[in-house]
């Protein structure tokens, strides 16, 4: 069934139309959804996350297209993370990964909410030094970050009176979350949402995201 599983996500075929070698669709369906309740995929991405490498936490965003047959979830598009952009409906995938460029914490929100408001679900990891573009220049994020222990490198929006100080060492470093965002859109069903639900796309985005934990080369 995990063969299904995948093989759905590379092609993002709906579930009908999974080939029959893989058995009754409804059956790989419902463990589908049944794991995704547990929290199976989040599980395991923690554990793999334990093994992140370097101080450094590259951080950004992505707005993934909602496809039309996604676009009225059950309790509304505001419920399911997605939002109405200048390019239609999408949803803001965030991520902190690792100095390798491998994810360690996802999250969704709508996608015309702030690269910096959506940044507020990310867990601050202490004692490491978050690394984003100006999208996250605001006072309150870094006063929040230092107060969880955590350092960062964010260059100044070009209106500021007094810029503030970062590294361009660190800064240079950020691209491997723009890789990570790169390597997972080579998949069909990241590319795109074809997900009504939340819980159902996040977990596409963290099996995805585990397989490259698994096969991408450090």
């Amino acid at each position: 069934m995990l063969e299904a599983m995948i093989y759905r996500l590379r092609t993002g075929c709906p579930w009908r139309d999974l080939p029959s070698e893989f058995g009754p669709w409804s059956s790989v369906y419902t463990r589908w959804r049944r794991w995704n309740l547990s929290g199976l995929w989040a599980g395991v991405l923690d554990l793999l996350a334990e093994n992140g490498r370097g101080s450094l936490r590259p951080l950004d965003a992505t707005h993934v297209k909602v496809h039309q047959d996604a676009a009225n979830p059950a309790g509304g598009q505001a419920e399911q993370s997605i939002g109405r952009t200048k390019g239609g409906l999408n949803t803001k995938l965030t991520a902190l990964v690792d100095l390798h460029g491998r994810a360690l914490q996802l999250t969704l929100a709508a996608g015309n909410r702030a690269d910096v408001k959506a940044a507020e679900q990310i867990w601050p990891p202490a004692g490491k030094r978050i690394v984003g573009d100006k999208g996250y220049d605001s006072d309150a994020f870094r006063h929040a970050m230092a107060d969880a222990g955590v350092n960062t490198t964010i260059p100044s929006c070009s209106n500021r009176k007094r810029p503030a100080p970062f590294q361009r060492g660190h800064y240079r470093l950020r691209h491997r979350v723009e890789n990570f965002f790169q390597r997972i859109k080579r998949w069909r069903a990241i590319a795109t949402r074809y997900d009504n639900l939340d819980i159902n796309f996040l977990a596409s985005v963290q099996l995805v995201a585990v397989l490259d934990w698994l096969t991408f080369p450090v």
